[in-house]
C-alpha cells in the first residue's frame, strides 16, 4: 500500500497496520510504503480453517474439532473394514468359481493388500509426517474407491456365467477320466483383483499411519488411546457389516442385471450358484468417496493442535543422542535413513513392535481359520460357522479395544503403565486359549474311524473296501450319508449306492449296507440329511471364545499409544509406517501360513482330484486342538517377553523423570 502523507500522524496510523518504509523523492514529497502483515495468530487461524477452496462459512467451522474428525476417520475405517476384511472374504468362493481360480491363487488377492499396505506404509508415512495429514487421508480414500471399482470391473468385461454341471457322486463302473486343465482367459483376471487390492492397501496404510498420527496431533496424550480405540472399533464393525451385506448380495444371481432370473434352474443352495459378488464393491466405492470428501475440507491441522504441542511433554526414549533429521514432503533419503537408525536404537519401539508381530500372528491366523475350526470341531455348516464367528468376534473385538483405550485414559498411564496393561491382555489370552481343547467327539465315519465290516482289524482303516472297490470313488466331493442306525459313510459312492431318489437327498441300492440284488424299494436307504450332529458344547466354547478375543484386542489401543509416545514427536508418523511394515511382513502375512500348516498337519482325509491334493475335508480334532494351543501359547510367551524387555529398557527423558518423582513424593506425603 502506498500513501502520500507529510504528517507524522499519518505515518503512525500506517504503522498500526504493519511496517512503514519512508522514501523521500523530493524535498516536498514524501512517499510512505506501508507493508501490512498478518500476526502469527491470524496466520495459524487461517491455515486451520475448514474450507473447500474459498468456501469457508462459519457453520463449517463447527466440524473443526477432534470429535468430528474422529467421526469422519472412524467412518473411513469402517468402510475400509467393510470392503477389505468383510466383502473380500465373503466373495472368495464365488470368485474362485466364477474365474476358474484355485484357492492358492485366490489367496494372493488378500496377500496383495498386506504387501501393498506394508511397503507403501513406510513411503506414505514418511512424506506425510508434516501437516495437511487430513488431505493425505482424503486422497488415499479416492485411491481406495478406485480400487473398489477395479475389483468390480471383471463382471462388466466378461460374458455371462456358465452354470456348469452338478457332480455325480454315485457308484459307477466307469473310471473318472482326467483331462489337462488349461487356464482360460478368465483366470487372467487374477491380476485385476490383485491390482484392486493393492489400491485398497493405499487406503488402509494411510488411515492406520497418518490417521493415527493426526488424531494424536489433535488431542492430549491421555485421550489418544481412547480415540484410537474408537477408530479401530469402527474398523471391526465395518468387517461385520461386510459379512452381512456381502452375504446378502450373494443371494442375488451374478448376472441379475442382464438375465431374467425367473427362468433360472439353479438356486442359492446349488453348488453351481454364483452370487452378485461384484455389487458390494460398487457400494464400497461410493462409500469411500463419501468418506473422502469431508476430509478434503480440513486445514493443515486442527485448531487444537497448537495447544497440544505447547503443553505436551515428550516421553521419547532417551538415547542420549539428538537426531538431526526431518520428515515430510521436503525431506530426503538421507533423512529417512537417519530416522530409521534412530528407531532401531530405540529398544522400547523395537520390542513393542516385535510384540505386535507375535500378536498379529495370533489375530491374523485366528481370523482366517476360526470358522473352519468351529465347522470341523462342532459339526456345523460352513455358513453357520461363519455367522457364529462374526457374532462372537465383532462385539468382543470392538469391546476389547474400547475398554483398553478407556482404561488407559482413565488411569492416565505413561509408557510403562501402558505396557503393563498389554501384559494383562497377553495373560488373558494365554489363560483362555485352553478353550481350544473343548470340542465334541468326532463323527464315526466308516472307513476313517470305523471298519466297513466287524471282521476288519483295528485300524488303520481305508475308505476303499470290497463293497465299493468297483465304484471308482474319489474324495473330490464330501457328502456324508447315514442309515437309520446313524452309521455314516463318506459319500453315497463310498457306501456303494447306485441310485439317487427324486429328492436328491436319499439313496438306494447301496452295496455296503444291503443286498446288491435287491430293488430300490426293498433295500436299506441312506440319507444325507441329519448325519452331522451338532454339539451343545458349541455355545460354551463361543462364550469362552468371546472372552479370548476380548483379551486379544484389549492391548491394541494402549500399544499404539506407546509407539506414539516413545519416539520424538516429529518422527511418530514415520514410526507408525515402519511398525506397519514390520508387523505385516513378519506377523499378519505369515500368521495364516503357520495356522494353515497346523491345520494341514491335523488332516485325516484330503480332497483329491486326479491325483492333485486340494484341501482338507476331515480334521483330527484332538491333534488340531493340541497344535493350535501350542502355537498360541508360544506366541503369547514371546509377546510377554518382548513387552517386559520394552518396559525394562525404556529410559524416559529427564523432564518425565522429574514429574514422576514429584508425583511419587506427593503421594508419599499424602499417605
Amino acid at each position: 500500500m502506498i500513501m502520500e502523507n507529510d504528517s507524522d500522524e499519518g505515518v503512525q496510523d500506517s504503522r498500526d497496520c504493519g511496517r512503514a518504509l519512508t522514501c523521500v523523492l523530493s524535498p516536498d514529497d514524501v512517499v510512505v510504503v506501508v507493508v501490512c502483515k498478518k500476526s502469527e495468530d491470524d496466520v495459524v487461524a487461517d491455515v486451520t480453517l475448514c474450507r473447500f477452496g474459498r468456501f469457508r462459512p462459519r457453520w463449517l467451522q463447527s466440524f473443526n474439532n477432534p470429535k468430528c474428525l474422529l467421526f469422519f476417520l472412524s467412518y473411513y475405517a469402517m468402510v475400509l473394514g467393510f470392503v477389505v476384511n468383510g466383502v473380500n472374504n465373503v466373495n472368495t468362493t464365488s470368485i474362485e468359481r466364477r474365474f476358474n481360480l484355485p484357492s492358492a491363487k485366490v489367496g494372493l488377492i488378500s496377500s496383495a493388500y498386506d504387501v501393498s499396505a506394508a511397503v507403501l506404509g513406510v513411503i506414505v508415512s514418511f512424506f506425510a509426517s508434516g501437516k495437511n495429514k487430513a488431505k493425505w487421508i482424503a486422497s488415499a480414500g479416492v485411491i481406495m474407491a478406485s480400487g473398489s471399482v477395479v475389483m468390480s470391473l471383471p463382471h462388466f468385461t466378461t460374458g455371462l456365467y456358465d452354470l456348469g454341471e452338478k457332480t455325480d457322486n454315485l457308484c459307477s463302473s466307469n473310471e473318472t477320466v482326467c483331462f489337462d486343465k488349461e487356464e482360460t482367459y478368465l483366470s487372467t483376471y487374477l491380476y485385476v483383483f490383485i491390482l484392486g487390492q493393492m489400491l485398497h492397501g493405499v487406503g488402509g496404510t494411510t488411515i492406520y499411519t497418518v490417521g493415527v498420527a493426526l488424531i494424536d496431533d489433535s488431542v492430549s496424550e491421555v485421550s489418544t488411546p481412547l480415540y484410537i480405540a474408537f477408530l479401530y472399533g469402527f474398523s471391526i464393525l465395518g468387517s461385520g457389516l461386510g459379512y452381512l451385506v456381502g452375504g446378502k448380495f450373494l443371494s442375488y444371481y451374478v448376472d441379475f442385471d442382464t438375465v431374467d432370473t425367473s427362468k433360472l434352474t439353479v438356486t442359492p443352495d446349488d453348488p453351481r450358484w454364483v452370487g452378485a459378488w461384484w455389487l458390494p464393491f460398487i457400494v464400497s466405492a461410493v462409500l469411500n468417496l463419501a468418506a473422502a470428501i469431508p476430509l478434503f475440507g480440513y486445514g493443515a491441522e486442527l485448531p487444537s493442535a497448537r495447544r497440544v504441542r505447547e503443553t505436551r511433554i515428550s516421553h521419547a526414549h532417551n538415547t542420549g543422542k539428538h537426531v538431526v533429521a526431518r520428515t515430510g514432503i521436503h525431506s530426503s533419503a538421507r533423512d529417512a535413513i537417519r530416522v530409521l537408525c534412530s528407531l532401531a536404537r530405540n529398544p522400547c519401539f523395537v520390542f513393542i513392535t516385535l510384540s505386535m508381530v507375535t500378536e498379529g500372528m495370533i489375530l491374523a491366523g485366528s481370523a482366517t481359520f476360526l470358522p473352519k475350526y468351529i465347522e470341523n470341531g462342532y459339526g456345523v455348516s460352513a455358513s453357520w460357522a461363519a455367522m457364529l464367528t462374526g457374532m462372537a468376534v465383532v462385539p468382543s473385538a470392538a469391546g476389547g479395544q474400547f475398554i483398553g483405550g478407556l482404561v488407559a485414559r482413565k488411569m492416565q498411564l505413561g509408557i510403562k503403565g501402558s505396557i503393563k496393561l498389554c501384559l494383562v491382555g497377553v495373560t488373558g489370552v494365554a489363560v483362555f486359549s485352553a478353550a481350544l481343547f473343548m470340542h465334541c467327539d468326532s463323527d464315526v465315519i466308516t472307513g476313517i474311524s470305523a471298519p466297513y465290516t466287524q471282521s476288519q482289524s483295528d485300524g488303520p482303516y481305508s475308505l476303499t473296501s470290497s463293497c465299493n472297490a468297483d465304484c471308482h470313488c474319489s474324495t473330490d466331493s464330501y457328502e456324508p450319508v447315514c442309515d437309520a442306525d446313524s452309521k455314516i459313510f463318506f459319500s453315497p459312492c463310498h457306501a456303494g449306492c447306485r441310485m439317487e431318489l427324486n429328492n436328491g437327498h436319499n439313496f438306494a441300492m447301496c452295496s455296503c449296507i444291503g443286498n446288491t440284488n435287491s430293488t430300490a424299494g426293498s433295500s436299506p436307504m441312506l440319507t444325507s440329511i441329519g448325519c452331522r450332529k451338532s454339539c451343545d458344547l458349541l455355545y460354551v466354547f463361543l462364550g469362552l471364545l468371546f472372552i479370548l478375543i476380548w483379551f486379544s484386542f484389549f492391548p491394541i489401543a494402549p500399544g499404539d499409544s506407546i509407539q506414539l509416545r516413545c519416539v520424538p514427536e516429529q518422527h511418530k508418523t514415520f514410526a507408525q509406517g515402519v511398525k506397519l511394515l514390520v508387523v505385516r511382513l513378519l506377523g499378519t502375512v505369515p500368521g495364516p501360513l503357520f495356522y494353515g500348516r497346523m491345520m494341514d498337519e491335523s488332516c485325516e482325509v484330503w480332497r483329491e482330484n486326479c491325483g492333485d491334493r486340494l484341501s482338507c475335508w476331515i480334521l483330527n480334532r484332538q491333534a488340531l486342538a493340541r497344535n493350535l494351543f501350542l502355537l498360541m501359547m508360544g506366541t503369547c510367551v514371546m509377546t510377554a517377553i518382548f513387552c517386559v524387555l520394552a518396559m525394562r529398557l525404556y529410559k524416559p527423558p529427564p523432564e518425565v523423570v522429574n514429574i514422576e518423582e514429584r508425583k511419587r513424593s506427593c503421594s508419599e506425603e499424602l499417605t
